[in-house]
């Protein structure tokens, strides 16, 4: 048995069939089988299926002898389908390269689960993509196994078969089979989501879903388009079947009632004369499928409003809505033309800063004047802070200001200059600064004068890829860390720019090229930063400023950092530390807390300490309500938790390097490695050389953690090995001998 079958259907696509089978066979995953079939094809998709399956045996033919359609040829793919689980491809899409690996990789974490859900682009002629916005809804769910049911917005995704992974004997038990006519995926497709028990996500894009200019079905006026209330009349005899609760019954009529207008109002489905028919078939449709709504609360507006003109009104009242629905978007647009004038106009005032700024660089420089910065002016932490600390005891001469948001501002020690990010006030800063200290880049219209001297500390070892390397990885545009400050991408639509993506590495350059100084913590880190940043400055080997309050620690010092963030006397404390992901949505909390402090001692604790560039999520801010579960992220930086923790969960951060220093216990939570790695990229296989033991699905770490298997001998040789070779510049006086190296130079 093959872990997955393929299967593909084919009918009128001789000019995709080829490509779309070599889109499997040339995966970097094996263990598979493809079932081709011919659904009576009148042109040479059939020939071509066995030009294919000749040279490669994990093509199985299938010739059908009439035509079944596109449900009829997928049904007959799964009968003759040996695979562990099913895939649906249909004959002119193909999979993204990588695909079946990361699949595989994720049903593995999810124990063998029912059902997978994926992600897809729609690929246009002109080699235009369009990544769905399913990305927001699977990463919300990517922490963890899940009932489908129990989230209603899976119902709102595309109802494709061509989405998802099914485990086969999860299919036949449920005798489900695809109907024949046009809309065959709706009951297919919510049948699955209400009965499966178990289900993972994987947030990326597999399938490449291709919009053909002409020949499309659903693109095609058709009476056969009126097969779509036979598919939600099935769709709700499912649901009557399971009982199934007001609440989620009435966001899928919303989402039926949704699609009928869709359908009404689409230019080419339906022939004028046949729109006023299918109208009074979809009131007709809504009137059978309602219940009494009044105890459920209304979900979005324009669909009760369309079901109320489905229920109540005439065809003349839902096209004369759809004509002031069209000239609300034109007043929209029209508001925008405004807009966007007036922010510049803002803009333009904000930039006085910049204008002051040349006259404030005529200016001396102030020799005493230090500025320091952490991410972009977020916090008051990592090793600029860990320098600011030591400079009155080293320097007291020097004067310090940061350059930190005011609702950060309130962290720092009382009557230290500050200023805001975004006040003109800053650019009299850059003019008169001697020193700048920051773990990232200061803006891009910061000119370095002679004798200003700037001081790079970085924020950690450096395990995913980074700088210049970042081109390799396809984030590339939109993680060139430190250029600035990662931001999401608003647009759907990903087309290339070359042009815009070179640009990006010329500023990350250019603003690199200020550095004087670089800090490093270890050989490995000066090798990577020195082709992630190939720029002009000087390494200091000294270790991580941060680092230095790990080294010295005392019991006192310890159990001052477990009294601030409330660890209770004589618990066990996990520092749950993950990084993001560059993927839409948070998705860096994948594990689920709550199931483990089930299986835990009761005196075990989290302390949850999100990525600066994350968040913990609604459903783990209410687990810290529950006493186990405490906010490592109310304290301004890291250090705290590291001490008051006896041992580290996490996945790909940086803080395993710094955590190894205290010579305590690392669990690695490695659950999307492998798709981490093509998204992002790694300098060295985790996997393999490791801090401590790793996990790769929920069942395993439950293991570790409950036997306490972290404390056991091949979680020390581990972490003895990493130790040997990440903490070798740290001996607790970095801060010092930076000061007296760079700004203390006589």
């Amino acid at each position: 048995m093959v872990l997955i079958s393929v299967i593909v259907p084919a009918y009128g696509v001789q000019a995709y069939i080829r490509e779309c089978l070599q889109s499997v066979l040339e995966q970097d995953f094996a263990d598979v089988e493809i079932i081709a079939v011919d659904d009576c094809s009148p042109d040479l998709s059939g020939q071509i299926i066995d030009e294919v399956a000749a040279a490669d045996p994990r093509v199985r033919p299938l010739h059908l002898t009439e035509n079944a359609g596109l449900g009829g040829a997928r049904n007959a793919g799964v009968e003759a389908a040996t695979g562990r689980y099913v895939l649906f491809l249909d004959g002119d899409d193909t999979l993204a390269p990588g695909s079946l690996s990361a699949i595989a990789d994720r049903l593995d974490y999810g124990d063998d689960p029912q059902l997978l859900i994926y992600n897809y682009a729609r690929v246009w002629w002109d080699g235009r993509r369009a990544v769905s916005w399913a990305d927001e809804v699977l990463a919300s769910l990517s922490a963890s196994v899940f009932v489908p049911r129990e989230h209603p917005r899976l119902f709102n995704l595309l109802p494709i078969a061509c989405n998802k992974v099914y485990r086969r004997d999860f299919l036949q038990e449920l005798g489900l089979r695809f109907p024949t006519g046009y809309y065959e995926d709706i009951a297919f497709t919510y049948t699955v989501l209400l009965e499966a028990e178990t289900a993972v996500s994987l947030n990326r894009v597999v399938l490449l879903y291709r919009q053909r200019r002409a020949g499309s079905i659903l693109g095609s006026a058709s009476p056969r388009h009126f097969d779509v209330f036979g598919r939600y009349d099935e769709v709700f005899a499912e649901l009557d079947r399971r009982s199934v609760a007001l609440p989620l019954r009435k966001h899928i009529y919303d989402i039926m009632v949704n699609h009928y207008v869709t359908i009404l109002r689409h230019a080419e489905r339906l022939a004028p004369a046949d729109k006023p028919r299918f109208y009074a078939e979809a009131r007709d449709s809504a009137g059978r499928h309602a219940r009494d709504w009044s105890s459920v609360p209304k979900q979005n507006a324009a669909s009760n409003l369309r079901a109320h003109l489905f229920l109540d009104r005439s065809y003349r009242a839902f096209t004369l809505y759809n004509r002031v629905d069209a000239a609300r978007k034109s007043l929209r647009r029209t508001a925008g033309r405004v807009y966007w004038p007036t922010r510049r106009a803002v803009r333009r005032v904000r930039a006085v800063g910049r204008i002051y700024y040349p006259f404030a660089r005529m200016r001396p420089i102030d020799p005493n004047l230090v500025v320091f910065s952490e991410y972009w002016g977020t916090g008051f932490g990592c090793n600029p802070r860990a320098l600011f600390e030591r400079l009155a005891d080293v320097a007291p001469s020097l004067k310090a200001v940061w350059i930190i948001s005011p609702e950060k501002a309130a962290h720092l020690p009382p009557g230290t200059a500050h200023v805001s990010p975004d006040s003109w006030r800053r650019y009299a800063i850059f003019a008169r600064a001697t020193y700048f200290v920051n773990n990232v880049n200061f803006p891009g219209p910061v000119v370095k004068r002679p004798g200003q001297v700037h001081i790079q500390t970085m924020h950690g070892t450096p395990l995913k890829h980074c700088g210049l390397d970042v081109m390799r990885s396809s984030v590339a545009s939109t993680a060139v860390d430190p250029v600035r400050q990662p931001k999401r991408s608003e647009g759907r639509v990903v087309a290339s720019d070359e042009a815009q993506s070179l640009r990006e590495f010329e500023n990350l350059l250019r603003r690199s090229d200020r550095w004087d100084v670089a800090l490093s913590s270890n050989a490995y880190s000066t090798e990577m930063w020195s082709h992630a940043y190939p720029c002009r400055y000087r390494w200091l080997e000294f270790g991580y400023p941060r680092n230095d309050a790990l080294v010295n620690a005392t019991p006192d010092e310890i159990a001052a950092a477990r009294d601030l963030l409330g660890v209770p006397s004589g618990a066990t404390a996990i520092l749950y530390a993950p990084t993001v992901r560059e993927a839409v949505g948070d998705t860096s909390m994948r594990i689920d807390i709550s199931a483990l402090l089930e299986q835990l001692p009761s005196d075990t604790v989290f302390i949850v300490r999100a990525h600066h560039t994350a968040t913990e999520g609604k459903a783990m801010r209410a687990l810290m309500e529950s006493g186990r579960v405490i906010d490592g992220s109310k304290v301004p930086w890291i250090v705290p938790c590291y001490l008051a923790a006896d041992v580290l969960l996490t996945d790909y951060s940086s803080v395993m390097f710094d955590y190894a220093l205290l010579d305590r216990p690392i669990v690695i939570y490695a659950d999307d490695w492998f798709s981490y790695l093509e998204t992002r990229g790694a300098y060295f296989d985790l996997l393999a050389t490791p801090p401590g033991l790793v996990a790769r699905n929920p069942r395993r770490l439950a293991e570790v953690l409950t036997g306490r298997e972290y404390h056991g001998d091949e979680s020390a040789r581990l972490r003895a090995d990493f130790r040997a070779r990440f903490c070798t510049y740290d001996d607790g006086q970095a801060a010092e001998r930076i000061i007296r190296s760079v700004m203390m130079p006589n």
